[in-house]
């Protein structure tokens, strides 16, 4: 992104935590901005089996959970930029 942008919110990243924050922020109504970075979907795109994650008993994929948060965080009015900072000046 070569131009200025001011938002609320400002998520780098789009790994789990990042969808989490944009959600919540979302859903507070306060318009986030999520920028997903260099590897969209965060490791997760790249993990095969996740036996680990709340609410699944049994193995999920990776890139499976990605995408169901992404379209979750879209659903609820996040703004995902498909680009990586170099510099935020705060």
């Amino acid at each position: 992104m070569s131009a200025s942008k001011h938002a609320k919110v400002l998520i780098l990243g789009s790994g789990p935590a990042g969808y989490t924050a944009a959600i919540y922020a979302a859903r507070a109504m306060l318009k986030p901005v999520l920028v997903q970075g260099m590897q969209p979907g965060g490791q997760l795109t790249i993990t095969t089996d996740v036996e680990n994650y709340p609410g699944f008993a049994e193995a999920i994929q990776g890139p499976w959970l990605m995408e169901q948060m992404q379209a979750q965080a879209e659903h609820v009015g996040t703004e995902i930029i498909m680009d990586h900072i170099v510099s935020v000046d705060l």
